[in-house]
C-alpha cells in the first residue's frame, strides 16, 4: 500500500512483491509515444555533454503550444520542483492550501518559512471548493495553491472563479496546479493557462510526465507575467531539466496523433471503471474528471489499510488516502489503466469484499 506518495512500486518490489499492477499513480494507461523512444535513442551521446540550461528547445516548444512568449515559462524537474521554486521566490509569509490535495503544496511553503493554513473541505459539500473571501482577506494570506482537478477527490473548480478571486485578491498570489488538465473533457471550462501570462498574480504549473507517459524523466513547466519569471529564475537551480527530459518532452507535445487517442481512450475507461466501482457493495466512487477515481468505503468493518493489503495479495497497488489532510481510511484512489487491467482490479475487489463478508459480516451503510 501506499501512503506517501503514489507510484513507489520499487519499495514495493524490495519488499517481495514482484510483478505488481500499478494503480496507485496515476499515469497515463497507453505509456508514453513512440517517438520518445526514438528521440531519447538518437540523443543518447549528448550524455556527454551538459543539457541546455535554459531549455531554450522545449520553452520554444510550450510557448508555441500555448501562444505565450518564452520569456512567461519556467521548465523544472518535474512540476514538483516548481512548487517549492514559487515560495522560494516569492517569500510569502503565510499560505493557504484547500486539503485534502497534493501533500507538496504544503510543504514547498514550509520549506520557504511560511506559515501554513490548512482550509479543510468538507465530506458533506462533496471536498467541492467554495469561495470565501475571508478565507484570504481576514487572514492575511499571501499566497494560494489549487489543485484543479484536485488530486485526489477529483473536483474542478470552473475557470471563472478562479479568475474572479485572482482579480478580487490581487495582493494575493494564486498557484495553480493544472497536472491533470490533459484528462479533462472540457479543459477550456475551467483551465486558466491562458490568463497566467497576463495576471500579475496568478502562476499556473503543468505536468508534462502524467499524460504523455514518463514520470521517471521528471519534467514540467510553469507560466507567468514575465515579472514573475524573471524573479524566480534568480532562485532556480541550473540544469534541473535533463537532456532526455528534455527531448522527451518536444516530441511527445508535438504528437497530436497520441493526444487524441490518449483523450479518447481516457474518456471510454474511466466511464466504464467508474460504473463497475459503483457495482460493488461498500464502495461509493466519486464521479471522475481525470485519469483517476477517488472511492468512500461505506462498509463498517473494511478500511484503506486492509483494503490495501488485501489487494496486495491479488499483485495490485492502489493509493491508500488515509493520511491525507481532511480524509481517513475510509478512502483511497484508483488509476484508470487498460480494460483488462480495470477488469482484473474489479475481480480482485469483487473477491475481497466476498470474503471479508463472508468472514467479518461487513454491513454496508445506508448514509451516503
Amino acid at each position: 500500500m501506499f501512503k506517501g506518495h503514489g507510484g513507489n512500486i520499487k519499495q514495493i518490489i524490495n519488499q517481495g512483491n514482484n510483478g505488481i499492477l500499478d494503480f496507485s499513480a496515476s499515469i497515463n494507461p497507453l505509456g508514453y509515444p513512440e517517438k520518445v523512444r526514438k528521440v531519447v535513442w538518437e540523443n543518447f551521446d549528448d550524455i556527454l555533454h551538459y543539457p541546455d540550461i535554459d531549455c531554450n528547445g522545449l520553452r520554444k516548444t510550450i510557448s508555441q503550444k500555448i501562444g505565450y512568449p518564452d520569456d512567461e515559462i519556467i521548465v523544472g524537474n518535474g512540476s514538483t520542483e516548481l512548487f517549492y521554486l514559487v515560495p522560494r521566490a516569492l517569500k510569502p509569509a503565510k499560505g493557504i492550501v484547500f486539503q485534502p490535495t497534493f501533500s507538496e503544496f504544503a510543504e514547498a511553503l514550509k520549506s520557504s518559512h511560511a506559515e501554513v493554513i490548512n482550509h479543510v473541505l468538507g465530506e458533506k459539500d462533496g471536498f467541492c471548493f467554495k469561495y470565501c473571501k475571508g478565507d484570504f482577506h481576514d487572514k492575511q494570506v499571501e499566497m494560494v495553491f489549487f489543485c484543479n482537478p484536485n488530486n485526489p477527490t477529483g473536483q474542478l473548480v470552473e475557470k471563472g472563479v478562479i479568475l474572479d478571486m485572482a482579480r478580487l485578491h490581487p495582493n494575493v498570489t494564486f498557484v495553480v496546479d493544472e497536472a491533470f488538465m490533459d484528462f479533462v473533457d472540457t479543459p477550456e471550462r475551467y483551465s486558466v493557462i491562458n490568463d497566467a501570462g497576463i495576471m500579475h498574480n496568478l502562476i499556473v504549473v503543468r505536468s508534462l510526465t502524467k499524460f504523455y507517459g514518463f514520470p521517471g524523466l521528471r519534467v514540467g513547466y510553469l507560466v507567468a507575467h514575465a515579472d514573475f519569471v524573471k524573479k524566480m529564475m534568480g532562485y532556480k537551480e541550473p540544469w534541473s531539466v535533463n537532456t532526455f527530459a528534455q527531448c522527451a518532452a518536444m516530441v511527445a507535445m508535438e504528437d497530436e496523433g497520441f493526444i487524441s487517442r490518449s483523450r479518447e481512450f481516457m474518456f471510454d475507461e474511466r466511464l466504464f471503471l467508474f460504473h463497475e466501482l459503483s457495482n460493488i457493495q461498500g464502495f461509493l466512487p466519486y464521479k471522475p474528471t481525470a485519469n483517476y477515481i477517488f472511492v468512500k468505503i461505506n462498509s463498517d468493518g473494511m478500511t484503506s489499510s486492509l483494503l490495501c493489503k488485501q489487494l496486495l495479495e491479488h499483485g495490485i497497488a492502489v493509493r491508500d488516502c488515509s493520511n491525507f489532510i481532511g480524509l481517513n481510511d475510509r478512502y483511497f484512489r484508483v488509476a484508470v489503466r487498460t480494460r483488462d487491467e480495470n477488469t482484473r482490479l474489479i475481480a480482485a475487489l469483487k473477491t475481497i469484499v466476498a470474503q471479508l463478508t463472508n468472514t467479518f459480516g461487513l454491513v454496508v451503510n445506508s448514509w451516503q
